[in-house]
Order: structure tokens, then sequence, then C-alpha cells
């Protein structure tokens, strides 16, 4: 994954329920996430999501809003354990 902000949605501001509240698309990001990291352990995929989040929230190009957003379009795909774990994971980055 490169980072959150080249992720952003190109659809020439006719909007989108996707996007997050600074242009993100969610669904380029999952389809990326996918595609990227098919065959990954849980462990690597989490490492990489955490890795770019903190990248992104050092220079300011992801907000807690984003982040909100992502971990609003990935719970529906999770298990009841993992969805604990992604509430982890975001409290976590908010304090970023």
């Amino acid at each position: 994954m490169n980072d959150f902000n080249s992720f952003i949605n190109s659809n020439d501001g006719r909007g989108d329920e996707n996007q997050s509240a600074s242009g993100m698309d969610i669904s380029s990001v999952l389809s990326s996430l996918a595609g990227k990291y098919e065959g990954a352990s849980e462990d690597e995929i989490i490492a990489a999501i955490i890795s770019e989040a903190e990248k992104g929230r050092r220079n300011g190009t992801l907000t807690d809003a984003d982040i909100d957003a992502f971990a609003q379009s990935v719970a529906p795909f999770l298990n009841e354990k993992q969805k604990k774990h992604l509430l982890r994971i975001v409290k976590y980055l908010k304090k970023k």
C-alpha cells in the first residue's frame, strides 16, 4: 500500500457514500488491501494498516473521520473478536 492519501476518489465531485470526510474512497482502499495482501496473515495486514495510518497521522493527511470511515467499512466483514481488535486499533490511531 502506498499511503491512505493515494486512495483519493477521482469522481469529479459527484459525491460518493463510500468517500470519507477528507475525500478518501473507502472502496478503493479495501480493494487495494485485498489485492496486495491476499494470502498474508492477519498480523501482517494489521501491521501494514497501522504503519500507513501512522504515516498519514504524522503528515496530517489522515483524520479521525478517515479512520472512522475505514473502520465502519471494514467492520461488516469481521467477526466479533476482530471487531473488538479493530476498535482497539482505532482508539490507538486516534491518540497519535
